[in-house]
Protein backbone atom coordinates (compact mmCIF):
# COMPACT_ATOMS: atom_id res chain seq x y z
CA UNK A 1 0.00 0.00 0.00
CA UNK A 2 1.32 3.42 -0.93
CA UNK A 3 1.80 6.15 1.63
CA UNK A 4 -0.07 9.43 1.55
CA UNK A 5 3.11 11.22 0.53
CA UNK A 6 3.66 8.78 -2.34
CA UNK A 7 0.10 9.36 -3.55
CA UNK A 8 0.65 13.12 -3.63
CA UNK A 9 3.87 12.68 -5.60
CA UNK A 10 2.05 10.59 -8.22
CA UNK A 11 -0.62 13.19 -8.97
CA UNK A 12 -0.17 15.79 -11.73
CA UNK A 13 -0.87 19.29 -10.41
CA UNK A 14 -1.50 20.82 -13.85
CA UNK A 15 -4.88 22.12 -15.05
CA UNK A 16 -6.55 20.41 -17.99
CA UNK A 17 -9.38 22.85 -18.63
CA UNK A 18 -8.12 23.67 -22.14
CA UNK A 19 -9.17 20.22 -23.39
CA UNK A 20 -12.56 20.55 -25.12
CA UNK A 21 -13.35 16.85 -24.62
CA UNK A 22 -12.33 16.77 -21.00
CA UNK A 23 -15.79 16.91 -19.45
CA UNK A 24 -17.05 13.93 -21.48
CA UNK A 25 -14.10 11.87 -20.27
CA UNK A 26 -14.66 12.93 -16.64
CA UNK A 27 -18.34 12.03 -16.88
CA UNK A 28 -17.33 8.59 -18.15
CA UNK A 29 -14.96 8.16 -15.20
CA UNK A 30 -17.76 9.27 -12.88
CA UNK A 31 -19.99 6.51 -14.31
CA UNK A 32 -17.25 3.94 -13.80
CA UNK A 33 -17.08 5.08 -10.16
CA UNK A 34 -20.83 4.60 -9.71
CA UNK A 35 -21.84 8.27 -9.96
CA UNK A 36 -21.31 9.09 -6.28
CA UNK A 37 -22.67 12.61 -6.84
CA UNK A 38 -26.15 11.15 -7.34
CA UNK A 39 -26.14 9.84 -3.78
CA UNK A 40 -25.54 13.31 -2.39
CA UNK A 41 -27.51 16.48 -1.71
CA UNK A 42 -25.09 18.98 -3.26
CA UNK A 43 -24.69 22.73 -3.10
CA UNK A 44 -22.44 23.68 -6.03
CA UNK A 45 -20.72 27.04 -5.46
CA UNK A 46 -19.29 28.91 -8.46
CA UNK A 47 -18.17 32.48 -9.06
CA UNK A 48 -15.01 34.57 -8.91
CA UNK A 49 -14.60 35.94 -5.38
CA UNK A 50 -16.19 34.92 -2.10
CA UNK A 51 -16.69 31.20 -2.80
CA UNK A 52 -14.64 30.11 0.20
CA UNK A 53 -16.46 32.45 2.58
CA UNK A 54 -19.86 31.24 1.35
CA UNK A 55 -18.86 27.59 1.77
CA UNK A 56 -17.41 28.25 5.22
CA UNK A 57 -20.39 30.16 6.63
CA UNK A 58 -22.98 27.78 5.16
CA UNK A 59 -21.13 24.76 6.51
CA UNK A 60 -20.67 26.23 9.99
CA UNK A 61 -24.37 27.09 10.30
CA UNK A 62 -25.48 23.62 9.19
CA UNK A 63 -22.95 21.98 11.51
CA UNK A 64 -24.30 24.08 14.38
CA UNK A 65 -27.68 22.49 13.63
CA UNK A 66 -26.07 19.02 13.96
CA UNK A 67 -26.04 18.12 10.27
CA UNK A 68 -23.21 16.12 8.72
CA UNK A 69 -21.57 18.47 6.23
CA UNK A 70 -18.92 17.66 3.65
CA UNK A 71 -16.97 20.50 2.06
CA UNK A 72 -14.69 20.51 -0.97
CA UNK A 73 -12.70 23.71 -1.45
CA UNK A 74 -9.48 24.90 -3.05
CA UNK A 75 -6.73 25.88 -2.92
CA UNK A 76 -5.30 24.23 0.16
CA UNK A 77 -2.84 26.41 2.03
CA UNK A 78 -0.81 24.08 4.22
CA UNK A 79 -1.95 20.50 3.54
CA UNK A 80 -3.76 19.15 0.48
CA UNK A 81 -6.19 17.32 2.77
CA UNK A 82 -7.75 20.66 3.75
CA UNK A 83 -9.64 20.48 0.47
CA UNK A 84 -11.86 17.63 1.68
CA UNK A 85 -13.44 18.05 5.10
CA UNK A 86 -16.26 16.42 7.03
CA UNK A 87 -17.60 18.77 9.71
CA UNK A 88 -14.33 20.71 9.53
CA UNK A 89 -12.14 17.65 10.03
CA UNK A 90 -9.80 17.01 7.12
CA UNK A 91 -9.95 13.66 5.37
CA UNK A 92 -7.41 11.29 6.91
CA UNK A 93 -4.24 10.31 5.09
CA UNK A 94 -5.38 6.69 5.06
CA UNK A 95 -8.71 7.68 3.48
CA UNK A 96 -6.89 9.65 0.76
CA UNK A 97 -4.78 6.59 -0.02
CA UNK A 98 -7.85 4.31 0.00
CA UNK A 99 -9.90 6.41 -2.41
CA UNK A 100 -6.92 7.19 -4.64
CA UNK A 101 -6.20 3.47 -5.00
CA UNK A 102 -9.88 2.80 -5.70
CA UNK A 103 -9.99 5.41 -8.48
CA UNK A 104 -6.66 4.22 -9.88
CA UNK A 105 -7.88 0.61 -9.97
CA UNK A 106 -11.08 1.62 -11.78
CA UNK A 107 -9.11 3.61 -14.36
CA UNK A 108 -6.75 0.73 -15.09
CA UNK A 109 -9.69 -1.73 -15.29
CA UNK A 110 -11.12 0.40 -18.09
CA UNK A 111 -7.87 0.65 -20.03
CA UNK A 112 -6.80 4.09 -18.79
CA UNK A 113 -3.48 5.12 -17.31
CA UNK A 114 -3.54 6.35 -13.67
CA UNK A 115 -2.09 9.63 -14.96
CA UNK A 116 -5.24 10.17 -17.04
CA UNK A 117 -6.58 12.34 -14.21
CA UNK A 118 -5.01 15.52 -12.85
CA UNK A 119 -4.56 16.05 -9.12
CA UNK A 120 -7.61 18.31 -8.93
CA UNK A 121 -9.69 15.72 -10.77
CA UNK A 122 -8.54 13.00 -8.37
CA UNK A 123 -9.43 15.21 -5.40
CA UNK A 124 -12.85 15.98 -6.87
CA UNK A 125 -13.70 12.29 -7.24
CA UNK A 126 -12.18 11.44 -3.85
CA UNK A 127 -14.39 14.09 -2.23
CA UNK A 128 -17.56 12.80 -3.89
CA UNK A 129 -16.77 9.17 -2.99
CA UNK A 130 -15.78 10.05 0.58
CA UNK A 131 -18.93 12.10 1.20
CA UNK A 132 -21.22 9.49 -0.36
CA UNK A 133 -19.61 6.77 1.75
CA UNK A 134 -20.11 8.92 4.88
CA UNK A 135 -23.80 9.56 4.03
CA UNK A 136 -23.45 13.28 4.68
CA UNK A 137 -26.60 15.38 4.94
CA UNK A 138 -25.19 17.87 2.44
CA UNK A 139 -22.00 18.27 0.40
CA UNK A 140 -20.92 21.82 -0.42
CA UNK A 141 -18.68 21.71 -3.48
CA UNK A 142 -16.64 24.70 -4.65
CA UNK A 143 -15.75 24.86 -8.33
CA UNK A 144 -12.02 24.97 -8.97
CA UNK A 145 -11.62 26.95 -12.19
CA UNK A 146 -14.61 28.42 -14.01
CA UNK A 147 -17.41 25.96 -14.54
CA UNK A 148 -17.82 24.54 -18.06
CA UNK A 149 -14.67 22.39 -18.09
CA UNK A 150 -14.07 22.25 -14.36
CA UNK A 151 -13.90 18.79 -12.82
CA UNK A 152 -16.79 19.63 -10.49
CA UNK A 153 -19.03 19.92 -13.57
CA UNK A 154 -19.42 16.13 -13.41
CA UNK A 155 -22.06 16.87 -10.75
CA UNK A 156 -25.26 16.21 -12.64
CA UNK A 157 -28.00 16.92 -10.09
CA UNK A 158 -26.98 19.65 -7.64
CA UNK A 159 -29.82 20.61 -5.32
CA UNK A 160 -28.60 24.21 -5.32
CA UNK A 161 -26.25 26.14 -7.59
CA UNK A 162 -24.96 29.25 -5.78
CA UNK A 163 -23.17 31.96 -7.75
CA UNK A 164 -20.86 34.41 -5.97
CA UNK A 165 -19.92 37.76 -7.59
CA UNK A 166 -18.44 37.20 -11.04
CA UNK A 167 -15.57 39.38 -12.24
CA UNK A 168 -12.49 39.12 -14.49
CA UNK A 169 -10.03 36.37 -13.55
CA UNK A 170 -8.36 33.36 -15.20
CA UNK A 171 -9.02 35.08 -18.53
CA UNK A 172 -6.56 32.89 -20.44
CA UNK A 173 -8.86 29.91 -19.74
CA UNK A 174 -12.34 31.36 -19.20
CA UNK A 175 -12.52 34.18 -21.77
CA UNK A 176 -11.46 37.80 -21.87
CA UNK A 177 -14.86 39.40 -21.26
CA UNK A 178 -17.22 39.38 -18.30
CA UNK A 179 -19.94 37.85 -20.49
CA UNK A 180 -17.67 34.99 -21.56
CA UNK A 181 -16.64 34.25 -17.97
CA UNK A 182 -20.25 34.36 -16.75
CA UNK A 183 -21.30 32.00 -19.56
CA UNK A 184 -18.50 29.60 -18.62
CA UNK A 185 -19.54 29.53 -14.97
CA UNK A 186 -23.27 29.29 -15.78
CA UNK A 187 -22.61 25.97 -17.53
CA UNK A 188 -22.78 24.13 -14.19
CA UNK A 189 -26.49 24.96 -13.83
CA UNK A 190 -28.35 21.66 -14.25
CA UNK A 191 -31.98 20.66 -14.88
CA UNK A 192 -34.02 20.75 -11.69
CA UNK A 193 -31.47 22.77 -9.72
CA UNK A 194 -32.44 25.80 -7.69
CA UNK A 195 -30.20 28.71 -8.63
CA UNK A 196 -29.34 31.53 -6.24
CA UNK A 197 -26.96 34.42 -6.81
CA UNK A 198 -25.14 37.27 -5.19
CA UNK A 199 -25.74 40.72 -6.64
CA UNK A 200 -24.20 40.80 -10.12
CA UNK A 201 -23.75 43.25 -12.95
CA UNK A 202 -26.96 43.39 -15.01
CA UNK A 203 -25.47 41.55 -18.00
CA UNK A 204 -24.18 38.77 -15.73
CA UNK A 205 -27.60 38.30 -14.13
CA UNK A 206 -29.17 38.11 -17.59
CA UNK A 207 -26.75 35.35 -18.61
CA UNK A 208 -27.38 33.38 -15.41
CA UNK A 209 -31.16 33.70 -15.73
CA UNK A 210 -31.03 32.64 -19.39
CA UNK A 211 -28.89 29.59 -18.57
CA UNK A 212 -31.31 28.66 -15.79
CA UNK A 213 -34.28 28.88 -18.13
CA UNK A 214 -32.53 26.94 -20.90
CA UNK A 215 -32.06 23.81 -18.75
CA UNK A 216 -35.36 24.14 -16.86
CA UNK A 217 -33.77 24.92 -13.53
CA UNK A 218 -35.45 27.30 -11.06
CA UNK A 219 -34.19 30.87 -10.61
CA UNK A 220 -34.62 31.52 -6.86
CA UNK A 221 -32.36 34.54 -6.33
CA UNK A 222 -33.85 37.06 -3.91
CA UNK A 223 -32.57 40.14 -2.13
CA UNK A 224 -31.67 39.66 1.53
CA UNK A 225 -31.47 42.93 3.48
CA UNK A 226 -28.09 43.26 5.19
CA UNK A 227 -26.91 46.28 7.18
CA UNK A 228 -23.38 46.77 8.49
CA UNK A 229 -23.48 47.68 12.19
CA UNK A 230 -19.78 47.44 13.14
CA UNK A 231 -16.78 47.02 10.83
CA UNK A 232 -13.31 47.13 12.42
CA UNK A 233 -10.27 44.84 12.30
CA UNK A 234 -11.47 43.39 15.61
CA UNK A 235 -15.19 42.98 14.88
CA UNK A 236 -17.76 42.57 12.12
CA UNK A 237 -21.39 42.85 13.14
CA UNK A 238 -24.20 42.71 10.60
CA UNK A 239 -27.96 43.00 10.74
CA UNK A 240 -29.33 40.30 8.45
CA UNK A 241 -33.05 40.33 7.64
CA UNK A 242 -33.61 42.43 10.74
CA UNK A 243 -31.57 40.27 13.15
CA UNK A 244 -28.09 41.27 14.44
CA UNK A 245 -25.27 38.74 14.05
CA UNK A 246 -21.60 38.66 15.04
CA UNK A 247 -19.27 37.23 12.38
CA UNK A 248 -15.96 35.43 12.73
CA UNK A 249 -14.92 36.62 9.27
CA UNK A 250 -13.94 40.23 8.56
CA UNK A 251 -14.70 42.84 5.91
CA UNK A 252 -17.75 44.44 4.39
CA UNK A 253 -17.56 42.04 1.43
CA UNK A 254 -18.98 39.43 3.83
CA UNK A 255 -22.31 41.26 3.61
CA UNK A 256 -22.64 40.02 0.03
CA UNK A 257 -21.50 36.53 1.00
CA UNK A 258 -24.08 36.39 3.80
CA UNK A 259 -26.85 37.34 1.38
CA UNK A 260 -25.95 34.28 -0.67
CA UNK A 261 -25.65 32.03 2.39
CA UNK A 262 -29.19 33.01 3.47
CA UNK A 263 -30.47 32.18 -0.02
CA UNK A 264 -28.77 28.77 0.04
CA UNK A 265 -30.26 27.91 3.42
CA UNK A 266 -33.71 28.90 2.17
CA UNK A 267 -33.44 26.36 -0.67
CA UNK A 268 -32.29 23.40 1.44
CA UNK A 269 -34.76 21.24 3.32
CA UNK A 270 -32.46 21.40 6.35
CA UNK A 271 -34.04 23.70 8.94
CA UNK A 272 -31.83 25.97 11.05
CA UNK A 273 -32.65 28.31 13.92
CA UNK A 274 -31.42 31.88 14.55
CA UNK A 275 -29.25 30.37 17.30
CA UNK A 276 -27.68 27.92 14.81
CA UNK A 277 -27.01 30.82 12.45
CA UNK A 278 -25.44 32.99 15.13
CA UNK A 279 -23.18 30.19 16.36
CA UNK A 280 -22.19 29.22 12.84
CA UNK A 281 -21.40 32.76 11.71
CA UNK A 282 -19.35 33.44 14.83
CA UNK A 283 -17.30 30.27 14.34
CA UNK A 284 -16.63 30.83 10.64
CA UNK A 285 -12.96 31.45 9.87
CA UNK A 286 -11.03 31.25 6.62
CA UNK A 287 -7.34 31.88 6.72
CA UNK A 288 -6.09 34.23 4.02
CA UNK A 289 -9.39 36.03 3.54
CA UNK A 290 -8.87 39.29 5.42
CA UNK A 291 -7.45 37.37 8.37
CA UNK A 292 -6.33 39.64 11.22
CA UNK A 293 -3.70 38.42 13.70
CA UNK A 294 -2.39 41.20 15.90
CA UNK A 295 -1.44 43.99 13.49
CA UNK A 296 -0.89 41.65 10.55
CA UNK A 297 -3.51 41.14 7.83
CA UNK A 298 -3.41 38.21 5.39
CA UNK A 299 -5.53 38.40 2.26
CA UNK A 300 -5.19 36.42 -0.99
CA UNK A 301 -6.29 39.42 -3.13
CA UNK A 302 -5.16 37.57 -6.26
CA UNK A 303 -7.32 39.35 -8.84
CA UNK A 304 -8.34 42.98 -9.43
CA UNK A 305 -11.73 42.67 -7.71
CA UNK A 306 -10.20 40.99 -4.67
CA UNK A 307 -7.41 43.57 -4.48
CA UNK A 308 -9.92 46.42 -4.68
CA UNK A 309 -12.01 44.85 -1.92
CA UNK A 310 -8.92 44.67 0.29
CA UNK A 311 -7.99 48.27 -0.54
CA UNK A 312 -11.51 49.46 0.26
CA UNK A 313 -11.43 47.71 3.61
CA UNK A 314 -8.01 49.10 4.55
CA UNK A 315 -9.34 52.57 3.70
CA UNK A 316 -12.45 52.03 5.82
CA UNK A 317 -10.27 50.95 8.71
CA UNK A 318 -8.23 54.15 8.39
CA UNK A 319 -4.99 52.37 7.49
CA UNK A 320 -4.00 54.34 4.35
CA UNK A 321 -0.36 55.37 4.76
CA UNK A 322 0.07 52.98 7.70
CA UNK A 323 0.65 49.81 5.71
CA UNK A 324 3.81 47.79 5.16
CA UNK A 325 2.77 45.69 2.18
CA UNK A 326 4.36 42.31 1.49
CA UNK A 327 3.26 41.69 -2.10
CA UNK A 328 3.80 38.60 -4.24
CA UNK A 329 1.75 37.73 -7.34
CA UNK A 330 1.48 35.21 -10.12
CA UNK A 331 2.68 36.60 -13.44
CA UNK A 332 -0.40 35.38 -15.33
CA UNK A 333 -2.72 37.54 -13.21
CA UNK A 334 -3.61 41.18 -13.87
CA UNK A 335 -0.67 42.34 -11.80
CA UNK A 336 -0.94 45.96 -12.95
CA UNK A 337 -4.49 46.27 -11.63
CA UNK A 338 -3.65 44.49 -8.36
CA UNK A 339 -0.72 46.83 -7.74
CA UNK A 340 -2.78 49.88 -8.72
CA UNK A 341 -5.33 48.98 -6.05
CA UNK A 342 -2.94 48.16 -3.22
CA UNK A 343 0.33 50.07 -3.49
CA UNK A 344 -1.15 53.59 -2.99
CA UNK A 345 -2.15 52.57 0.53
CA UNK A 346 1.32 51.39 1.50
CA UNK A 347 4.09 53.35 3.20
CA UNK A 348 6.51 50.64 2.04
CA UNK A 349 6.13 47.77 -0.44
CA UNK A 350 8.26 44.65 0.00
CA UNK A 351 8.26 42.57 -3.17
CA UNK A 352 8.50 38.79 -2.82
CA UNK A 353 8.52 35.95 -5.33
CA UNK A 354 5.48 33.81 -4.52
CA UNK A 355 5.97 30.10 -3.89
CA UNK A 356 4.87 28.99 -7.36
CA UNK A 357 6.55 28.43 -10.72
CA UNK A 358 4.19 31.01 -12.29
CA UNK A 359 5.30 33.69 -9.83
CA UNK A 360 6.20 37.23 -10.83
CA UNK A 361 9.75 38.06 -9.76
CA UNK A 362 10.09 40.17 -6.63
CA UNK A 363 12.31 42.62 -8.50
CA UNK A 364 9.44 43.32 -10.92
CA UNK A 365 7.19 44.26 -8.01
CA UNK A 366 9.31 46.61 -5.91
CA UNK A 367 12.83 47.94 -5.54
CA UNK A 368 12.65 46.71 -1.95
CA UNK A 369 12.64 42.91 -2.07
CA UNK A 370 12.96 40.02 0.36
CA UNK A 371 12.82 36.26 0.33
CA UNK A 372 9.65 34.66 1.65
CA UNK A 373 11.57 33.65 4.77
CA UNK A 374 12.87 37.17 5.42
CA UNK A 375 9.82 39.24 4.44
CA UNK A 376 7.96 39.25 7.76
CA UNK A 377 11.11 40.03 9.75
CA UNK A 378 11.92 42.95 7.43
CA UNK A 379 8.35 44.24 7.63
CA UNK A 380 8.40 44.18 11.43
CA UNK A 381 11.69 46.08 11.44
CA UNK A 382 10.18 48.75 9.17
CA UNK A 383 6.86 49.03 11.01
CA UNK A 384 6.12 51.68 13.61
CA UNK A 385 3.58 51.26 16.40
CA UNK A 386 0.78 52.59 14.14
CA UNK A 387 1.68 50.50 11.08
CA UNK A 388 -0.05 47.33 9.94
CA UNK A 389 1.65 44.60 7.93
CA UNK A 390 -0.43 43.33 5.01
CA UNK A 391 0.50 40.12 3.17
CA UNK A 392 -1.33 39.93 -0.16
CA UNK A 393 -1.33 39.16 -3.88
CA UNK A 394 -1.63 35.36 -3.85
CA UNK A 395 -2.39 32.49 -1.50
CA UNK A 396 1.03 31.15 -2.52
CA UNK A 397 2.55 34.32 -1.07
CA UNK A 398 0.69 33.85 2.21
CA UNK A 399 1.69 30.19 2.45
CA UNK A 400 5.31 31.04 1.67
CA UNK A 401 5.57 33.86 4.20
CA UNK A 402 4.13 31.65 6.94
CA UNK A 403 5.83 28.33 6.24
CA UNK A 404 9.24 29.73 5.25
CA UNK A 405 9.38 32.49 7.82
CA UNK A 406 9.28 32.93 11.57
CA UNK A 407 5.60 31.91 11.73
CA UNK A 408 6.30 28.37 10.53
CA UNK A 409 5.83 26.81 13.97
CA UNK A 410 2.46 28.53 14.33
CA UNK A 411 0.92 27.71 10.95
CA UNK A 412 -1.18 24.78 12.21
CA UNK A 413 -3.19 27.27 14.27
CA UNK A 414 -4.19 29.13 11.13
CA UNK A 415 -5.86 26.20 9.37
Amino acid sequence: MRTYEEVLSLMDSGWRVDDAGRLNFLRQVNKWLGQPDRRLRIVHVVGTNGKGSVVEMTARILEAADYQVGTFTSPALFDAREQVQLNHHSISKSAVVHWYEHIRTVLVAHGEEPAALSAFEYWTFMALLYFADAHVDVAIIEAGLGGKRDATHVISRPAVVAVTPISLDHMQWLGDTLAAIATNKAAVIQPGSRVVSAQQETRVTAILEHATQQVQAAWQAVDVPVEILVDTPAQLRLQIAGVPYELGLRGQMQAESVRLVWQILAQLDLPTTPENRQLGLSQATLFGRLTVTGQVIYDGAHNPAGAQQLANELNRWGLRGHVILILGMLADKDTVAIQAALTPLARQVIGVTADNQRAMLATDISQHTATLGEAMTQAKQLATATDWIVVAGSFYTIKGVITHGDLASEHDAFI
